[in-house]
């Protein structure tokens, strides 16, 4: 039995969680925006150990993300199982579409097979939810209800086969008074409909608010002092900030959980940045009578089940960390993402070996660049990737590993062939309308290493053979969240190459890494 545990339990950009549990399984879904597969999906039997399964939209007649701007795509995601189906409910903000995809288990229940169509619902909004009632189905959303930026919670009932609005939309509520209420999820207990909602925006003012009905299209109402359910808006000294968009689900002995998301911003000088991206918390609930009470009331991220034992029983396995290895014996394990579609035949895998092929677009084009990254999942973290050096290539182009937030703030080290031999070492950067393509060393024979060293205030990036090695770095702020004056994505980390460069990699390893003091 586990009598503590760390948030958050999925670290990198895992935002928007929603959970439901099918028998002794949990299964997850985070939202996605422009990368590639759309929709994470993962699955635990203990909450604190999280299996990453195949993305669910892999097919633009899923979700087409080809035309996806920067924090755009797939936004908040909804998981839901009824009769034997999932259901994952979402909006391409993209194509400005909220759809259904439906899925169904495989023979031995180890995967999940979705739908290649989804099923579209015209509502003029996002964030939605399902609820499903005597047969009937229900979307919660948050719906735009005006030409001015006017936000409410509505609901209408729909046909689950065609989409088709049956009744509806009505307004659920406006939320307490916050801006851009939104994220809403509804369940039944002890005969009363509960409304967990967000709001004060993805920021520092996040917060999770709660209603009730006696009745499912309301109305929906709270009492003094329920208000906001939980949040961190006004406790500064928190490492976990920007609490908000929640769920609410049940363990197989009945114990109440709450999922949601928060970041773990970094103080670098006077600045709070944020890199990681927002990520998945997880605590215990109890019920006082009529509302619940999360935890202590204060998200930490130290969660002390001391208090809980019945929830503690169910935790029987140890938390582990945020280390990754790839040697790709296996294929590429579920972690990798791309840009707006997939890389098709310019990723390939053989014999323990991952090859990309460069393309024509690049990290600043509103394309599919030849790009492959993994989240990064710690404030202080080491990523290296080890190379064939003798069958990778930048021929007229280059290669290298980069660090992406979206798609004009990127960093990474390039690797291009000189003319007069050897290899230039190149920093590529953008930052806004600034770009920086400086040939900062020379190597004489091809990497076998490339790294970057990410720690709260910079990043190293290293390309290095045996005999030589080559680094630079940047400030960490300029591929923050707090440069874009945005929240949705964290950093991206990976390979890239342009033209008609390739490169190939034998191993991958992402591990927490702790700065030694001097």
């Amino acid at each position: 039995m586990i009598t503590q545990y760390q948030n958050p339990i999925r670290r990198g950009m895992y935002p928007d969680p929603s959970i439901v549990r099918v028998d002794d399984t949990y299964y997850m879904v985070n939202s996605t925006f422009e990368y590639y597969p759309g929709i994470a999906l993962a699955k635990s039997q203990d909450l604190l150990n999280w299996d990453q399964m195949p993305g669910v939209a892999k097919l633009p007649s899923q979700a087409d993300l080809r035309t996806s701007k920067s924090n755009e795509g797939i936004f908040a995601v909804c998981i839901r199982y009824h009769k034997g189906s999932f259901y994952v409910i979402t909006t391409n903000f993209a194509e400005f579409k909220t759809f259904i995809i439906e899925g169904h288990f495989n023979d031995d229940h180890s995967a999940i097979i979705w739908s290649e169509r989804r099923v579209e619902v015209d509502v003029p909004g996002i964030d939605p939810d399902l609820y499903f009632e005597d047969g009937r189905t229900y979307v919660q959303f948050t719906g735009y209800i005006d030409d001015h930026g006017t936000k409410a919670i509505r609901q209408v009932e729909i046909d689950l086969t065609t989409g088709k609005i049956l009744d509806g939309p009505k307004i659920l509520t406006y939320g307490t008074g916050g801006r851009d209420v939104e994220g809403p999820h509804i369940l039944k207990k002890d005969d009363k409909y509960y409304l967990i909602v967000a709001e004060g925006g993805t920021g520092q003012g996040h917060m999770i608010t709660i209603f009730k009905s006696d009745q499912l299209w309301g109305p929906y109402t709270d009492e003094p002092g329920v208000n906001p359910l939980f949040t961190n808006r006004d406790r500064a000294e928190e490492p976990l900030q920007n609490i908000g968009h929640a769920d609410l689900f049940t363990d197989p002995q009945g114990n109440w959980w709450l999922t949601c998301l928060g970041t773990r911003p970094a103080t670098v000088d006077f600045s709070q940045i944020t890199n990681i991206g927002r990520e998945t918390l997880l605590y215990p609930v109890v019920w006082n009578g009529t509302w619940p009470r999360i935890y202590n009331g204060v998200p930490t991220v130290n969660v002390d089940l001391a208090d809980f034992p019945k929830h503690a029983a169910t935790l029987t396995n140890a938390q582990p960390d945020s280390s990754l290895t790839d040697d790709f014996r296996f294929g590429l394990c579920n972690e990798w993402l791309t840009l707006r579609d997939t890389l098709g035949q310019d990723l390939t895998l053989q014999a323990g070996q991952l090859t990309l092929h460069g393309r024509n677009q690049r990290l600043s084009d509103l394309g599919t660049p030849a790009f492959l990254g993994l989240r990064q999942a710690e404030q202080e973290e080491l990523l290296t990737i080890d190379l064939n050096a003798k069958e990778s290539q930048p021929a007229h182009g280059r290669y290298g590993l980069v660090t992406v937030i979206n798609v004009d703030h990127f960093a990474g080290i390039m690797i291009q062939a000189n003319p007069g031999g050897g290899y230039n070492v190149i920093r590529y950067q953008q930052v806004a309308d600034v770009v920086v393509n400086d040939v900062i060393g020379h190597l004489d024979a091809q990497p076998t290493r490339l790294s970057i060293q990410s720690t709260k205030a910079q990043k190293l990036y290293t390309a290095a053979n045996d005999e030589q090695t080559v680094s630079f770095t940047v400030a960490a702020i300029n591929l923050s969240n707090e440069a874009l004056a945005a929240l949705n994505t964290g950093d991206i980390q990976g390979l890239y190459a342009e033209k008609d460069a390739q490169v190939k990699a034998v191993k991958v390893i992402r591990k927490p890494w702790v700065p030694t003091e001097k």
